[in-house]
């Protein structure tokens, strides 16, 4: 009967904290192709929402980035540079875990880093009042009803040269580098949504190359005040 009845009370006290638990988000993710920053269109828009919010309940919007990298590296009790290579460069090949196995006291696989990548950006996304650029967010804070996840594209020419100016390369090192890094978002990517379409991922698709910062930053703006992120 004791147990009968610590069972019940248990439960009792789980249905009552998932009723009281506030709702996850709001969040906004924007996703881009390799050349289509996304950092800067995060912090415009950061300062727009940041204007239009109540200074007395609304909590401050954040745009996150590199802070999940400096979290993870922190929470795996590692480098960032050790870790980097998950969000874009090359994986780790079967030599490369060899040499770190044997030349660190804790190795650290690829699947344990994007397994803590997860953790954070949900972390994040659930907290509210994030825009997430990148980190898969697209995926990892699909759960959440109240949220906006936007891609940014532009022809594979535009971002060539953007990679070029930004870089003082060629013009072909510029394309190997964009090609290159595609394949390795797209393997980083895979790891979380599988083979889901971006047209299961995202709500909004804009192109860099047509629109201003401004023009992309009032889209999505537009967007999340239609579903009433803020």
């Amino acid at each position: 009967m004791e147990n009968l009845f610590l069972h019940y009370m248990h439960e009792r006290v789980r249905r009552e904290e998932e009723e009281t638990k506030p709702e996850p988000g709001p969040v906004i993710t924007i996703s881009r192709e390799y050349g289509c920053y996304g950092s800067e269109i995060g912090e415009k828009l950061a300062e727009k929402l940041n204007a239009e919010k109540n200074i007395t309940k609304d909590k401050e919007w954040v745009f996150v980035s590199h802070q999940v990298l400096h979290d993870a590296s922190e929470a795996l009790e590692a480098k960032p540079n050790e870790i980097s290579h998950i969000f874009g460069a090359e994986q780790k090949n079967m030599f490369g875990d060899l040499v770190s196995l044997f030349s660190k006291d804790k190795y650290i696989s690829d699947i344990q880093i994007k397994r803590t990548i997860a953790q954070i950006v949900r972390s994040y996304s659930e907290q509210g009042n994030a825009i997430i650029i990148g980190r898969a967010g697209c995926v990892l804070a699909k759960h959440i009803s109240r949220s906006v996840h936007v891609r940014l594209i532009a022809p594979h020419t535009w971002r060539v040269n953007v990679i070029k100016k930004r870089f003082n390369i060629t013009t072909n090192e510029a394309t190997n580098l964009v090609n290159e890094t595609d394949k390795r978002r797209e393997t980083f990517m895979e790891f979380y949504r599988g083979n889901k379409p971006d047209s299961e991922l995202f709500d909004l698709i804009l192109n860099r190359s047509k629109l201003t910062n401004d023009e992309i930053v009032e889209q999505i703006y537009t967007l999340a005040k239609t579903r009433k992120l803020f």
